[in-house]
């Protein structure tokens, strides 16, 4: 014969669980661009483009971007940007009207992101492998 008996129910985070707003602040650069699905990097001096994504009591706030010559979507060197969800975004949003779709998860202190962008038409995508 067996006895058994149950624990109380362990303890429990009385707050629940806590979404984080995704954080993704720092100096980006260009590994790799791709121009509807032709890799182009070696075509174009990306050496001396980086996007500065600030955050501002937690929240994404403002952009830099160190040189206009080099082939982004921006047309403004600085603005303000927003993820289109703080906790699950999929586009990053810029103050010129400018939207990036993000491919694939964003990590809060990542160090990799992978952003596509239609230039003009939907058949002339750009695809931008960023870094910090």
């Amino acid at each position: 014969m067996a006895i058994l008996s149950c624990d109380d129910d362990p303890e429990q985070n009385p707050e629940g669980f806590t979404e984080f707003v995704t954080n993704i602040d720092g100096d980006w650069k260009i590994d790799q661009v791709l121009q509807n699905g032709n890799d182009i990097t070696n075509f174009i001096d990306f050496q001396s483009f980086s996007l500065q994504l600030s955050y501002e009591n937690g929240m994404p706030s403002s952009y830099t971007l160190s040189n206009l010559t080099t082939p982004f979507v921006l047309g403004q060197a600085s603005g303000n940007w927003s993820f289109d969800d703080p906790i699950y975004p999929t586009k990053i949003n810029f103050s010129d009207g400018t939207s990036l779709d993000i491919q694939g998860a964003v990590l809060s202190g990542g160090d990799e992101l992978t952003v596509t962008v239609p230039m003009g038409c939907t058949s002339n995508t750009y695809t931008y492998r960023l870094s910090k």
